[in-house]
């Protein structure tokens, strides 16, 4: 009996301090440089936002900010696409579902095109292609009328998206669908009735992305196809303070995608949401104003 709890002794101070080195590494990656909070969605009139992504999934970064907004009296929409893979997709429709009900969103548009010209005989589609492939390799005017029929219909203030250099991690369906929001925005900007004054782009800081994304293939070749250094950098950040849960629940709405989001955040999935996302506290942000033609 002594043996036995001395073992468990010993097994409990190795896990205590695997998890205290851990949490130090956590607090590592997760460590940013000093931006300013978001004061612009607090004070805005008009809380109309969209929410506009290739991917159903890729809206889990913005979650924490998403639900803010569901709170406090916005309405919220999302628009997204799927590529006609009928056995995932299926699964993927019930788990955006899932993740719009959750969140509080009015309700969620997507639409099964033809993206990515070919994509189901590509063996990596997800890895960075030149931008000046893009309009060879993709059907950009089918996504182009649905983003400009869901704008004109909804009439937002605020879009939200990921960025237009990267893609997050150098997805280029990512970055094809950000540059159409942009092109469209900064094409009608001066027209009396435009009414999009601000598009968020959901980016981690640049510091934070070569620590996580280090060793992910497609960032690695993102900096060299796309010809930058690192991911775009933020400007301001939103507080998930109060919103941890929410944020994890989130990520857990996707099953098929864990793989994926746990590259990302890396060990959410092991730690309790008031654990984890107080360390990964923030939503950042790289904002483009209408007033500054979308720069």
């Amino acid at each position: 009996m002594r043996k036995f709890r001395f073992a468990l002794v010993i097994l409990v101070i190795v896990a205590i301090l695997l998890m205290g080195g851990n949490i130090i590494y956590l607090n590592y990656i997760s460590s940013a440089d000093t931006y300013k909070e978001d004061v612009f969605l607090q004070s805005e009139t008009n809380k109309t936002a969209l929410i506009i992504v290739a991917h159903d999934d890729d809206a889990i970064s913005m979650s924490g900010t998403i639900s803010y907004l569901c709170d406090n009296g916005w309405d919220v929409r999302e628009l997204c696409f799927y590529q006609g893979w009928e056995d995932k997709d299926s699964i993927r429709k019930r788990d955006l579902e899932s993740a719009v009900s959750l969140l509080g969103m009015k309700s969620v548009e997507y639409y099964d095109i033809e993206l990515r010209k070919g994509r189901d005989k590509i063996e990596k589609p997800w890895l960075p292609i030149p931008y000046s492939d893009f309009d060879s390799s993709y059907n950009r005017e089918i996504a182009h009328k649905h983003i400009e029929n869901f704008i004109f219909n909804n009439k937002p203030s605020v879009i939200f998206t990921l960025d237009d250099i990267m893609g997050g991690y150098g997805h280029p369906d990512h970055v094809v669908i950000s540059k159409l929001i942009l092109d469209f925005c900064m094409q009608h900007q001066n027209d009396s009735a435009f009414s999009v004054e601000r598009i968020y782009q959901a980016v981690f800081d640049p510091e934070m992305n070569e620590r996580i994304l280090k060793d992910m293939e497609a960032f690695k070749l993102a900096k060299k196809v796309y010809k930058v250094e690192t991911s775009p950098k933020p400007n301001v950040y939103l507080s998930l303070k109060g919103r941890e849960v929410i944020k994890k629940q989130a990520l857990l709405t996707y099953p098929t995608e864990q793989n994926s989001l746990t590259k990302i955040w890396p060990y959410y999935n092991y730690y309790p949401a008031n654990i984890y996302f107080k360390i990964f506290n923030k939503e950042y942000y790289r904002v483009l104003k209408k007033n500054e033609n979308y720069r």
